[in-house]
């Protein structure tokens, strides 16, 4: 279950509401950099990745990374930061990982979340970076038209406090990519869906410390089939893996990472396609 410390009321008079602005700004610049839904078909294996856009950002204890459903309800808290980082130069980065990703890669993770993204999350579903106060800093959405909640947050990160429209696929976890933000340190979000692309390959991760770990390719065996842990009653018209464009959106299979190379027993050289159940791919 979600949960905030309760914040005091207080009224705040010249210098002591002077000296408590520097403080507050010292994690308001950041971008949710990059989110790795699941490795390999694990979706217990994830990490998310924030990245600082500007000198200082590295005070973020009791400020939190929260998960919602695609209706932008049933908000899971992730991570309530239990102390801030030490490096806050411009560009660096902030490594949260489930203690599955760290031993699936060798990655050192900054901290380890409390909660992974829930399975059904993961078609359709929203990341943030939050005060403590609750305030959305910043917002990656996905899932295209089956995300249905709210795109909107503070204007600290994003002009005019909109973060949409959602990136297109789902939240990768069959695979070693991940969703990367493509703008500079520095950049504010625009849209989603403009900001954001699937890795080249296997994502690359990076702590506060500036060590950095190549995600590590997938193997799959004979018959492997990635079943994707979404609940496909859930939604009308879902994508499913079969040459057709079942969700009306004109392009095909999209959700899936069709054609891209993978190993099979050997080891000898594959292609992922459609696997029989329509639901994720095999490698042939």
């Amino acid at each position: 279950m979600r949960h905030r410390a309760g914040l005091a009321a207080a009224t705040l008079t010249g210098s002591l509401a002077w000296a408590a602005a520097p403080a507050a700004a010292n994690f308001h610049l950041m971008q949710i950099e990059q989110v790795v839904g699941g490795l390999c078909g694990d979706p217990a294996s994830q990490a998310i990745q924030l990245r600082m856009r500007a000198l200082g950002q590295n005070v973020v204890s009791g400020h939190e990374v929260v998960a919602y459903d695609h209706n932008g309800e049933n908000p899971v808290s992730l991570l309530v930061f239990p102390a801030d980082v030490a490096n806050g130069a411009l560009g660096d980065r902030i490594l949260l990982t489930t203690a599955a990703f760290a031993s699936a890669t060798g990655a050192t993770a900054d901290f380890t979340l409390a909660q992974r993204i829930p399975d059904e999350y993961l078609r359709a579903g929203r990341v943030t970076f939050e005060s403590s106060a609750g305030s959305v800093l910043w917002s990656l959405a996905w899932g295209g038209s089956y995300w249905l909640g709210a795109n909107t947050g503070a204007t600290t990160n994003d002009a005019d406090g909109d973060f949409g429209a959602p990136f297109l696929p789902r939240l990768p976890h069959s695979t070693a990519q991940s969703v990367l933000f493509t703008g500079a340190a520095s950049a504010m979000s625009t849209s989603n869906s403009a900001d954001y692309q699937l890795s080249a390959g296997p994502a690359t991760v990076t702590n506060n410390a500036g060590q950095s770990a190549v995600l590590p390719a997938c193997v799959f065996g004979d018959g492997f089939v990635l079943g994707d842990p979404f609940d496909w009653n859930a939604f009308a018209g879902v994508e499913l893996c079969n040459s057709a464009d079942d969700d009306g959106d004109t392009l095909i299979d999209e959700d899936f990472p069709l054609g891209q190379a993978c190993l099979r027993p050997g080891p000898t050289a594959g292609t992922l396609v459609c696997g029989p159940d329509g639901r994720g791919t095999i490698c042939v």
